[in-house]
């Protein structure tokens, strides 16, 4: 059937563009990490001082339906994920990545997996985390930022390479290259990211049949960590497990379940301290709503994740 002309000329909206080629070599490095910041969520490239000179690299930020589809070629470095780029985060996403060249090492949740040109990979932006290039000269990458509400379903921690899947594998490694080459074209791609949301959702469903104990546990702790007083005996009982087994769960990635719940409540109080429609609220009322019942072991906690206390985290320390 034919299609109106206007659906069929419609083009995508244009992608920002950070190229260092555009500014001074000395301001290359930085001018770099601004537009992973400014593309991504909240991230920390690092590069030694001497090896800065002649540093070159390309990011292409195109937006999506929802999140972003980043492009980035540069020189091999390292990228880290901190406790402070995570507060700083308005939400939790996946990392969708498309390796095109070099060698990716991504480390999270105490595992390491190396991402190879041709392979997808996905890992947390909630979570604490280590990109190593180091063992190329260059990287190329594609990494769709897909926030988690929309993926139908959770999983484990720690990176994972979608296209290893046995069912999905290779649907989804085509569904990124798909979409990766019509963002370079600016043809519209909604559909083309809902494909590839959708397999995502897939893969981590099938995943939760084989881990589902501890999945619905962490979502658990995640969905009802603001409740003051909810206790280890309340979440075993909403899981129908004993207390010890909620621990015995936690324990096999070296976790507990008061950590765990600490984790969460202090990543929504951090987000809470730096989002302006909650400027109003004092530190105590924070604390309170998210689950502390004295503003005193709040502010404690705080500042040994986030190493200031929360008044100088509201004020951008």
């Amino acid at each position: 059937m034919t299609q109106p002309a206007a659906a069929m000329t419609q083009t995508a909206a244009p992608p920002r563009i950070w190229d260092t080629r555009d500014v001074r070599a000395e301001e290359a490095f930085d001018f770099y990490r601004e537009g992973i910041c400014a593309a991504f969520t909240p991230l920390a490239p690092e590069l030694p001082p001497a090896a800065r000179a002649g540093f070159r690299s390309v990011v292409r930020s195109h937006p999506m339906p929802e999140g972003a589809l980043n492009h980035v070629s540069a020189r091999a470095h390292e990228v880290r994920r901190t406790p402070a780029g995570i507060a700083a985060s308005p939400e939790p996403c996946w990392y969708v990545n498309l390796q095109f060249d070099g060698i990716c090492g991504i480390e999270q949740a105490g595992r390491r997996l190396d991402l190879h040109p041709g392979e997808v990979g996905l890992f947390d932006s909630d979570r604490i985390f280590t990109l190593d290039h180091s063992r190329r000269p260059g990287l190329r990458v594609a990494s769709l930022l897909l926030p988690k509400r929309l993926v139908a379903a959770d999983f484990a921690p720690g990176p994972h390479r979608l296209s290893d899947h046995p069912l999905y594998g290779r649907l989804l490694t085509e569904a990124a290259e798909a979409l990766v080459a019509g963002a370079a074209r600016g043809a519209p791609v909604a559909g083309l990211h809902d494909v590839l949301r959708t397999l995502v959702g897939l893969a981590a469903g099938a995943e939760a049949g084989e881990a589902g104990p501890l999945l619905r546990l962490r979502a658990l702790i995640r969905a009802n960590a603001a409740r003051p007083g909810w206790s280890l005996g309340d979440c075993a009982a909403e899981l129908g497990l004993s207390p010890r087994q909620v621990q015995r769960l936690l324990a096999g990635e070296d976790d507990g379940f008061t950590a765990a719940l600490s984790r969460e409540r202090l990543a929504l109080a951090a987000r809470m301290l730096r989002d302006p429609a909650e400027a109003h609220r004092p530190v105590a009322e924070i604390a309170l709503a998210v689950g502390y019942g004295d503003p005193a072991p709040f502010s404690r906690a705080f500042r040994a994740a986030y190493g200031v206390a929360p008044g100088g985290w509201r004020r951008g320390a």
